[in-house]
């Protein structure tokens, strides 16, 4: 008896199957549901329902606009570096989409924090720590990102400063935009200038 190979092929089989997939239907679209009282096809003494041709819809050209809500500049008023940054963090939750915001130092201690877990926050040194390496490639740059963290998004930017580096961090649904990430780091460059 001989075992026929994977590879072997009947080509007309082939063809005659492609040919009947291929076939050209019908341009009329079928009637999927008949008017109540309509006649069945095959019923006796009743002809066959023609199907009715749908009027031509009038096609509405639909524009999305997305409503841009201008985020305004963060101004710090304070000396004290407690007051800046709970300032930075109520700006923060106010003017983008999250459910939290923290501010950490660079080793993971927790400056300020609202709406957001120790656990997320002591993710924050190590992160930073293993983006070292990373800021030395040239081109790179790694003062900002996004991590998924089971069912949220982790977003943080980064600055640098005498005293070390500081992270301004969002938690919510999905990663902030580009503009956002901007907007953090200019708020947490404010917040850090004079302290």
């Amino acid at each position: 008896m001989t075992v026929r190979s994977v590879s072997w092929t009947d080509a007309q089989r082939v063809t005659s199957l492609l040919a009947r997939v291929t076939a050209t239907r019908s341009r009329e679209p079928a009637t999927l549901v008949t008017a109540m009282g309509a006649a069945r096809a095959g019923a006796p003494g009743k002809a066959a329902p023609v199907p009715a041709k749908a009027a031509p819809k009038e096609v509405k050209e639909v524009k999305e606009v997305k409503e841009v809500k201008e985020v305004p500049r963060l101004v710090q008023t304070s000396d004290n570096p407690a007051d800046r940054l709970d300032v930075l963090v109520a700006w923060t939750l106010d003017h983008h989409p999250c459910v939290g915001a923290f501010v950490a130092d660079d080793n993971g201690l927790t400056l300020a924090a609202h709406g957001i877990s120790e656990a997320h926050v002591s993710l924050v040194g190590p992160l930073l720590s293993a983006l070292v390496g990373v800021r030395s490639i040239p081109g790179v740059d790694a003062t900002a990102g996004a991590l998924w963290l089971g069912a949220q998004m982790m977003s943080w930017v980064e600055a640098r400063t005498a005293r070390g580096g500081f992270c301004l961090g969002t938690v919510g649904n999905e990663a902030l935009s580009t503009r956002s990430f901007e907007q953090l780091k200019e708020a947490l460059e404010t917040t850090l200038r004079g302290l």
